[in-house]
């Protein structure tokens, strides 16, 4: 079952007819490396296919987003990593080396915060030797994904109303003892 979701032609987590690792290895000819992606990723690029995965995931189509990973982004052909409007955001992109010819940069990284969401596209890492000659460093540009128009405090959080909560029943516990001790 393990091998089938992995490299499977129909399921939902590899998303391809077939994995060609193997012929990447062994056969020169590139035509056999071609692994043809299911309509997943095609649909992906829609906006409202991704707030119709939102919504059937319960989650808010209007505030949500799909976060999708190890799939390579081919920056260096023009290709984006915020799709659907921003509904869909593809946070991986090259991290690995073997990878960096085919997407141009070093990968992604997703940041969050009370101030909004960010995206960061990291430039690939050359050497040791060029940071430490020539005084460069590996360089990452930042893409706004969503702007926070008001932050979002502690408060705003799963966590902030569970504090609340737990903050009302020691309210209670705290008046019950009160209310006994009087009498």
């Amino acid at each position: 079952m393990v091998c089938y979701l992995w490299t499977g032609e129909y399921s939902s987590l590899f998303g391809k007819r077939a994995m060609t690792t193997f012929e990447r290895y062994f056969i020169k000819e590139k035509e056999t490396h071609k692994e043809t992606k299911n309509p997943y990723y095609h649909l992906r690029e829609k906006e409202e296919i991704c707030s119709k995965i939102l919504a059937e995931m319960n989650l808010n189509p209007n505030v949500g987003h799909i976060i999708n990973s190890h799939t390579p982004v081919k920056e260096i052909k023009g290709e984006n990593s915020i799709k659907a409007n921003g509904k869909l955001i593809v946070i991986d992109g090259g991290f690995s080396k073997a990878y960096q010819l085919t997407t141009g940069i070093a990968g992604y990284t997703l940041l969050y915060n009370s101030c909004g969401m960010q995206l960061v596209a990291h430039e690939k890492f050359n050497s040791k030797k060029d940071v430490l000659l020539k005084g460069s460093d590996v360089l990452s540009v930042k893409r706004l994904v969503e702007k926070e128009l008001e932050r979002k405090k502690v408060l705003d959080t799963n966590e902030g109303e569970r504090l609340l909560q737990e903050i009302s029943a020691l309210k209670s516990l705290l008046e019950y003892r009160y209310i006994s001790l009087d009498k």
